[in-house]
């Protein structure tokens, strides 16, 4: 998620167009512009624009199969009846 805005340990941050509060105060000195993981509503840590991009394309692949699937069970239970 990129942060936007940091005020003490408590910062504004952004994935998808949704913004979030989160925690900051477990990863010390982060910046408005950087891009943090986060868990549960605290940032655990501090990565790269790179590394998020690639993180977000594997939660896209990831949910792709997911649908993929459940269409897929869908389609063999409808068949069943």
């Amino acid at each position: 998620m990129k942060v936007l805005e940091v005020n003490g340990t408590v910062g504004q941050v952004e994935i998808g167009g949704v913004r979030r509060a989160v925690d900051l105060s477990l990863v010390a000195g982060v910046k408005v512009g950087q891009f943090v993981v986060v868990h549960a509503g605290f940032a655990l840590s501090v990565t790269d624009e790179d590394e998020a991009q690639k993180t977000l394309e594997i939660f896209a692949e990831m949910a792709r199969r997911v649908a993929e699937a459940d269409a897929a069970a869908g389609s063999k239970a409808g068949s069943d009846q």
